[in-house]
């Protein structure tokens, strides 16, 4: 699973199960806001690890009306090794999706969707705007599950960043 002996005692905070699984928790419920039938489990191991990335974060559109295709193309040079990077975060979001389910507060289907679970989390923590960079990975987050809940597929979003699901 997330073997804390890998990682220095910095990345052991930053990549913890309950601070993954905030980030990835904001993704699925603006994803859900869009389109209620669940966001498909695979795109955790995308959505997490750009908005968790300060480079790709920052340089994420204005509008969730941008084809996904048009800014990877513009941004080709940022994202040449994303699929490398996406695949180090596994056990990380692995971590992070079993933080979630074991406290209620993500549940599966068995088409493999995610949703919202009975338990919530506020929207907003505190700490969250303590830290620009805590602030600026759940604002990506947010934009990212409704960027994701616009595109056409999970397969098309995965095709365009040059990822083998």
């Amino acid at each position: 699973m997330f073997d804390q002996l890998h990682y220095s005692e910095e990345e052991l905070g930053l990549f913890n199960p309950a601070y993954t699984g905030f980030i990835l928790y904001s993704a699925i419920s603006e994803f859900i806001r869009f389109k209620p039938d669940g966001m498909h489990c695979a795109l955790a191991f995308v959505a997490a690890p750009m908005a968790m990335n300060h480079l790709i974060a920052s340089r994420l559109p204005t509008t969730y009306k941008t084809p996904i295709g048009s800014w990877v193309a513009s941004n080709e040079g940022l994202l040449s090794d994303f699929s490398e990077q996406a695949e180090s975060y596994n056990p990380i979001v692995r971590a992070a999706i079993s933080f979630l389910l074991e406290r209620g507060l993500l549940s599966i289907n068995n088409k493999g969707c995610f949703f919202l679970g009975g338990n919530k989390l506020v929207k907003n923590p505190a700490l969250f705007s303590k830290s620009f960079d805590m602030s600026d990975a759940l604002r990506a987050s947010r934009f990212l599950g409704k960027w994701f809940s616009h595109a056409p597929s999970t397969e098309t979003i995965f095709a365009q960043l040059g990822i083998r699901p």
